[in-house]
């Protein structure tokens, strides 16, 4: 099969939802975002992929690589399983031991996570220069991937979603709220004083964390802000600095990650 020819299933498991994407040699073709469930079998997600496979005309049978970044272990050895299963296609697993060719500072990196290493490798060869990364998941992860390649580090807060519905399970007066936009910075009835509190706080500390990364690594030059993940349009929306959003960041690095995969084992 030509190059151009190669179909490629690309898998993001997050904490809360599993990013499904395919791909050929020509790029992207469809994808798939459903909730993250560890009490599921690889027979039960594989039934569910096939389905979802089947309603775009697409042979799972014709994959030719698979690439995987999971954050979750047991997940991981599920979907390891669906592959080893029912495709008979080449596995990728990343890690942070994977050769992508990112450089990092410290000598043993394997604490990083799959999300931050396909993030970087992604931001850093869509956009070939120093990235800022913000990825609004189950934790907000924001981490500096320099234009040669470098992990420069990340910071892990709690993530919106995960912060506000433990507020709304601790504080028995608080009702559970739709996320937007706060009108005023100081709310005259609980619902806007929860939004400022939760979007708005959050905005200002993303805020605050990306201005002072930029005068802490001046010395690399211009420095782009990429925002990703399920809510990267809400807070782009309420950040002071100017911002890219690519929703589709990391299933893109997957499938750059397998590009490379097959350049080097041609």
């Amino acid at each position: 099969m030509s190059a151009m020819h190669n179909r490629y299933l690309v898998i993001d498991v997050g904490n809360t939802n599993i990013e499904i994407g395919i791909y050929t040699g020509k790029g992207y073709v469809c994808s798939w975002r459903f909730a993250s469930d560890q009490a599921k079998t690889e027979d039960e997600y594989f039934s569910t992929l096939r389905t979802l496979a089947k309603e775009q005309n697409i042979n799972l049978k014709e994959v030719t690589l698979c690439c995987l970044a999971s954050v979750v272990p047991e997940l991981s050895r599920i979907f390891e399983h669906l592959f080893e299963k029912y495709l008979t296609a080449e596995m990728i697993n990343i890690t942070a031991y994977s050769d992508l060719g990112l450089k990092f500072p410290m000598k043993d990196p394997g604490f990083i996570g799959a999300d931050l290493v396909v993030n970087a490798y992604s931001a850093w060869k869509k956009y070939r220069t120093n990235c800022i990364i913000c990825d609004f998941g189950t934790a907000t992860t924001i981490q500096l991937v320099g234009a040669d390649g470098s992990f420069q580090g990340t910071v892990i807060a709690p993530g919106v979603v995960i912060s506000s519905s433990n507020l709304f399970q601790k504080a028995s007066l608080l009702t559970k709220i739709q996320l937007e936009t706060p009108q005023h910075i100081l709310g005259t009835n609980t619902r806007d004083a929860l939004l400022s509190g939760i979007i708005k706080g959050h905005c200002l500390m993303v805020d605050t964390f990306i201005a002072e990364i930029k005068k802490e690594y001046a010395h690399l030059g211009e420095i782009r802000v990429i925002l990703t993940g399920g809510i990267a349009n809400l807070i782009g929306k309420n950040l002071k600095e100017q911002t890219i959003i690519d929703k589709s960041l990391t299933i893109d690095g997957l499938y750059r990650i397998c590009l490379k995969h097959n350049e080097t084992h041609q």
